[in-house]
């Protein structure tokens, strides 16, 4: 219903300029001819209340439009989150812009693209039907005015979405490379700046694909005003130099020619729409040939004595081997230097990668697959584009007194408004806010076990100081294990595990 009032707005906005307009340059025409009695409050009147209908209806239509973006957004993204409820996205940066960006662009296409056609569609047929009905001189013009737009938009749209084929192929080849640079960060430091940097991955081909398909926006704009004004000097060289019984004082002679001479101008947004439409396309492709894995789940096990890792690592790492013992509730300090492999030994705590050796709770093991229950907490937690209170939830339900109390034990008091926007056109989280954000989402998750990834890592002091007390506290009633190469001096610990470097 929002989508249907969304578009009824658009082409109630876009309407109402066009009235404007055919109001306007008759009245104009009108008064260089009009005799004493004419009466000039009348066009005035209806010119003022045509502005206010404009701009009211363009406020609503923005009001109506993120209202209806915002439910379609959620939507989408509880789809996805239903799709991965037992899987893993493959490649961290397909993770976050299937989350944050995709999801987004096809919500937004109601808004960026189907209002402005449906705008520009409706406006072609009105002023067409309504000029020829009211026998408006050269008003079947209008008719080859919509042809052209027809023909361009057509053009437009086949050689924007080929662009956005190529943008696709590019960004995942972009992505692919980037991953594996950032794969081998552990050994940037045996190569020189010179070989770093050649082996950078490089965005040139995406950037100029994305230049062209703006390039391409901006020539149609300016081939379909150009044919407008040639038609409208074709239609003004008719008039002089035709005969028009009866039509020579006729201030309605003015009206098809300003409708060409401002062509660009109210129907120019269809074009700029384009983009909106070429990010749907991407967007749609992007989720649909998404990399994913699925994870097998196991049921929640009970820990209330102890877990005990025997020869245990993750199968990707094959050398890892480790032996410990961690009571069900306390904190752990998993140590090395990077590379070591302490988020595969987290990872494979929980279950989310696999495992080899032997992992014991209470001395019974739980099945393959991921733990029910227990949190891992990934270095740089996704921010979604949303809400405070929907990057907090993620679909649960928490009351705003719940929220701004873990948000004010993690030192994120300032964010006390549920409503505000996070992301991009909203407030930017620091990489210290986002670990902050994370811990605050563990703690509306009651969960027995958590296993933190580097939550230390972009922290000023204070945070830290904070965040150890809080952990601590937790610690009491959970099993905490972090993994850090950041040691803070008033970290109390039952036991520290520090891991080598594979050999």
């Amino acid at each position: 219903m929002k989508a249907f009032i969304t578009v009824l707005l658009a082409v109630l906005h876009g309407g109402a300029g066009l009235a404007i307009l055919i109001v306007s340059s008759w009245f104009i025409a009108a008064c260089a001819v009009a005799p004493v009695n004419f009466n000039y409050m009348l066009p005035a009147v209806v010119i003022r209340a045509l502005a206010l209908i404009r701009i009211g209806s363009g406020y609503a239509h923005m009001w109506v439009g993120h209202k209806h973006l915002l439910q379609l957004t959620s939507l989408l993204r509880v789809q996805l989150f239903e799709r991965l409820f037992a899987a893993q996205i493959r490649q961290r940066s397909e993770e976050v812009e299937a989350l944050a960006s995709h999801t987004e662009a096809i919500a937004a296409v109601w808004v960026g693209w189907v209002s402005q056609q449906a705008s520009a569609v409706l406006m072609l047929v009105v002023s067409a039907v309504t000029l020829l009905v009211l026998d408006i001189p050269f008003a079947g013009w209008t008719i080859a005015l919509g042809v052209i737009w027809l023909v361009i938009m057509a053009a437009l749209c086949m050689q924007g979405l080929t662009l956005v084929k190529i943008q696709v192929l590019q960004e995942h080849e972009f992505r692919e490379q980037s991953d594996v640079v950032l794969g081998s960060v552990a050994i940037w430091h045996l190569k020189t700046v010179q070989e770093q940097l050649a082996q950078l991955p490089s965005a040139q081909t995406l950037w100029e694909t994305e230049t062209s398909q703006q390039r391409l926006t901006l020539q149609s704009l300016w081939v379909f005003q150009g044919l407008a004004w040639a038609l409208m000097l074709v239609i003004i060289y008719l008039a002089i130099h035709t005969q028009l019984e009866g039509e020579g004082g006729n201030p309605l002679l003015l009206v098809v020619p300003m409708l060409l001479l401002s062509a660009g101008d109210w129907l120019g947004r269809s074009f700029n729409g384009q983009p909106a439409l070429n990010r749907y396309v991407q967007g749609k492709q992007a989720l649909k040939t998404l990399p994913v894995d699925p994870l097998q789940l196991t049921d929640a096990v009970p820990l209330s004595s102890t877990l005990t890792l025997t020869g245990f690592g993750s199968v990707n790492l094959p050398e890892q081997k480790v032996t410990a013992e961690f009571d069900a509730s306390g904190l752990y300090l998993v140590g090395g230097p990077s590379g070591a492999g302490k988020s595969q030994l987290l990872q494979a705590v929980s279950g989310l990668v696999a495992c080899h050796g032997q992992r014991l709770c209470d001395g019974n093991a739980p099945g393959d697959g991921l733990i029910e229950g227990w949190l891992y907490l990934e270095q740089q937690p996704v921010i979604l584009a949303a809400t405070l209170r929907h990057n907090l939830t993620l679909g649960r339900d928490f009351s705003a007194t719940q929220l701004n109390d873990v948000l004010s034990k993690v030192g994120l008091a300032q964010l006390n408004d549920p409503g505000e926007w996070l992301g991009p056109g909203g407030r930017v989280l620091s990489g210290g806010e986002r670990k902050r954000l994370g811990i605050a989402r563990a703690m509306l998750i009651q969960s027995p076990v958590w296993l933190l990834d580097e939550p230390f890592e972009g922290l000023d002091g204070a945070a830290v100081s904070q965040l150890v007390a809080l952990l601590q506290q937790k610690a009491a009633t959970r099993l905490i294990i972090i993994a850090s190469h950041v040691y803070p001096a008033e970290l109390q610990c039952k036991d520290t595990l520090i891991l080598n470097p594979p050999s």
